[in-house]
Parts: C-alpha cells; sequence; structure tokens
C-alpha cells in the first residue's frame, strides 16, 4: 500500500506549483461565503415540507480524497460535492456547523446507508454499483465518464488501449465497474489496488503505475491539485455513469426536498460559482445535468 503522506511530499517537490496545493480549500472557504449568502433558510416563510430527518444535527456520507470535489484538510471539507451537500443540508433546515461528515469510500458507502450511519451519501453513481431496489436517488446533478490519469510525459505514449498492454493502473478500493474491467482486461493491462485516490496519484507520481482509473471529475481535480501540468486526463471516457445523492429507502419526501435544492443551487448560481471556485479555467468543463428553470424561489 501506499502512504498518503507520500503523496503530499511528492507534490511539495513541485516548487513552481507550491502554492496551489489544497488550493480548492481556500477557494471554497469563499464560495461557502457565497453559498450561506444566496441560500434560504429553510426555515424561513418559503420553508419546505420536513422528511424523516429529525434532530439538531445531519449526517452526511462523502469523499475525502478527491481534490475539487470532496477533500478533507486539516478538519476542514472542500470541493464540487461538499458545496452540494452544504446546500441542500441548509434548504432541509441544518447550518454547515449542525453537519456531521462521515467518510464514505467505494468499500463502505452501501453499509452506510443501509445501516442507518448517514441520511444521505452525496457523490454516488446512479445506483450504488447496480443496487438500486433498497435506496431512494435524488435527480443526478452531472455526468462522470470513466476515464485514465496519465503523465503528462507518457501523453505522446499513451494514446488508446492499444498502449496500455503490458501497463499497470491504479484502481480504487478494488472496485472496477463490469464494462471497465473488461476494456482493461482487453487492452492487455494489469492493475494494482490503492486505498484511495491519493495513493493511486501517488504510484503514478513515482512511477509504480502507467495510470489511474476512476471518474473523470475525480481525476480532472487531483490533476488540478498536483498543478504545474505534471498529470493529464487520457480524455477517452470508457463509459458514462450519472452521479448524484443516494438516500435511504422510502423516504420520497427526501427525496423531492433534495430535488428542489439541488434544482435551486443551479438557477441562483451557486452550481456556477462552486464549479468556477473549485476546477478553475482548466481544461476539464464540468456541465451540470440540471437545467435552470423559472421557478420561483
Amino acid at each position: 500500500m501506499f502512504d498518503a503522506k507520500m503523496f503530499r511530499m511528492l507534490k511539495n517537490r513541485h516548487a513552481a506549483h507550491s502554492h496551489r496545493l489544497f488550493g480548492p480549500v481556500r477557494r471554497a472557504a469563499a464560495a461557502a461565503v457565497v453559498l450561506a449568502v444566496s441560500v434560504p433558510l429553510a426555515g424561513c416563510a418559503d420553508a419546505i415540507s420536513m422528511s424523516d430527518i429529525t434532530g439538531p444535527m445531519i449526517t452526511i456520507g462523502i469523499a475525502y480524497d478527491r481534490p475539487g470535489v470532496a477533500l478533507e484538510h486539516s478538519g476542514e471539507m472542500s470541493g464540487l460535492d461538499v458545496d452540494v451537500a452544504k446546500y441542500v443540508a441548509n434548504r432541509l433546515g441544518y447550518a454547515e456547523d449542525q453537519i456531521v461528515w462521515r467518510e464514505a469510500s467505494n468499500a463502505n458507502r452501501d453499509e452506510l446507508l443501509n445501516e442507518g450511519d448517514v441520511n444521505m451519501i452525496v457523490g454516488v453513481h446512479r445506483y450504488l454499483d447496480g443496487k438500486a431496489d433498497d435506496i431512494e436517488f435524488a435527480e443526478p446533478y452531472l455526468t462522470s465518464g470513466q476515464d485514465l490519469l496519465i503523465r503528462d510525459s507518457d501523453s505522446r505514449i499513451i494514446t488508446g488501449a492499444s498502449d496500455l498492454d503490458g501497463r499497470t493502473v491504479c484502481i480504487v478500493d478494488g472496485y472496477l465497474d463490469s464494462t471497465v474491467s473488461d476494456w482493461l482486461e482487453s487492452a492487455g493491462a494489469s492493475t494494482l489496488e490503492g486505498r484511495n485516490y491519493s495513493e493511486c496519484a501517488t504510484a503514478l507520481l513515482s512511477g509504480t503505475v502507467d495510470a489511474v482509473e476512476g471518474d473523470d471529475v475525480i481525476l480532472a481535480g487531483l490533476a488540478e491539485n498536483v498543478g504545474s501540468g505534471s498529470l493529464r486526463l487520457l480524455g477517452k471516457p470508457i463509459e458514462s455513469l450519472e452521479y448524484g445523492i443516494a438516500l435511504p429507502s422510502g423516504d420520497s419526501k427526501l427525496r423531492d426536498n433534495v430535488d428542489d435544492a439541488l434544482q435551486r443551487m443551479v438557477n441562483d448560481g451557486s452550481w456556477a460559482q462552486s464549479v468556477a471556485w473549485n476546477f478553475g479555467d482548466g481544461s476539464y468543463q464540468v456541465d451540470s445535468l440540471i437545467q435552470p428553470n423559472d421557478s420561483d424561489d
């Protein structure tokens, strides 16, 4: 296994861009101010109807190791999914200091939701690895392509599946969608497991692996966080999967409230502001699946 601390040490060697490390944390702090101003509290006159979520706190499952998307650093949370979670929680009547964050990885997210350890999980694929019968799922807010992250220096060597023969690809938590697994196998690539995206990125930077497989929105965040053009997306998605918020089964009222919050986030510009803060002016384009409408706030 790889040490996440090693990942940070490797990044710090890039002195020319060291000021950009964990930049999303700083940018997200400013974005949080924007969100706090633009989002009406659920306790106002236009308060939404309450679901089964009760009590003084709301527990949200989310990833901890995805720069630009959902990153925990020194006790602070930042990223697009974090902004989405805060916005939705606010619409449900919870201030930021009433949110309890729980790390939700590929390995434990099903268990967290099914055991009732979280009220929702933000930033997961449409069907939680194909299991749709025991969850509710809010309206998806973006499409994520399954892609590869490579070293920029290899961009002329690795241009497609045919160039992966005999090379090693790092995967997170040992999980691979069947379509991606078949694609890598047919390409002749071997796989190496990392506990999280940070470990896989460390392995890529050190030359231990030749690519990292994952959601393109996550891989783009990693490349942005490392900076200096060291890493880049292959840019040839293997397949696309919808991204959204998973909820406990049977709480259709909560699902409707979350859908309403996501629509409002797009309508009032908070979505676009979060994308700008967390992904900057990089080449990766983050588009919402939810289109603005003329609904009243």
